[in-house]
């Protein structure tokens, strides 16, 4: 068998990435509150970017029935990479877009189309925060914790 190398900084930077997290999980509240939709998914998406670079490529991208790792082909996908899970909420809100922010009326009250648009964009957006919510706690990085000498 081959040994993997594993390659370790000197500096670990595992306490800033956690503080981007945290700062970025508070602006995705802030800007849900708000109804900035499009600054929320952004939102999403920086933290998209700081978790998905902690899996691991079987994680990543989608596999075949036989295990292998599909980057781009026309074989039928056995399991779902997270790449693909994650790109569903963008393919989902490609449909009923463009965002309308609050406020962006003015003092004009929004239609029926508007207000039926957003209602299904914020409804993506809290399915696409909480699958990134349960990513970060699946990578050790959220709020759950399980110590192996623990008893349950």
């Amino acid at each position: 068998m081959e040994q993997e190398d594993r390659k370790i900084s000197r500096f670990s930077s595992g306490l800033n990435i956690l503080m981007r997290l945290d700062n970025l999980w508070k602006d995705t509240h802030k800007h849900s509150r708000e109804g900035r939709f499009q600054m929320w998914n952004d939102d999403l998406d920086r933290i998209w970017l700081e978790l998905a670079r902690d899996l691991k490529q079987e994680e990543y991208y989608d596999l075949d029935k036989d295990g292998s790792t599909i980057i781009i082909s026309e074989k039928e996908v056995f399991k779902k990479g997270y790449k693909s899970q994650f790109e569903a909420f963008d393919e989902k809100l490609e449909e009923i877009m463009p965002f309308m922010d609050s406020g962006t009326t003015g003092f004009q009250k929004p239609n029926d189309d508007v207000k039926k648009n957003r209602n299904k964009q914020y409804k993506v957006l809290m399915e696409k925060q909480l699958f990134l919510a349960r990513l970060e706690n699946e990578l050790g990085k959220g709020t759950t914790y399980e110590d192996e000498d623990d008893d349950f």
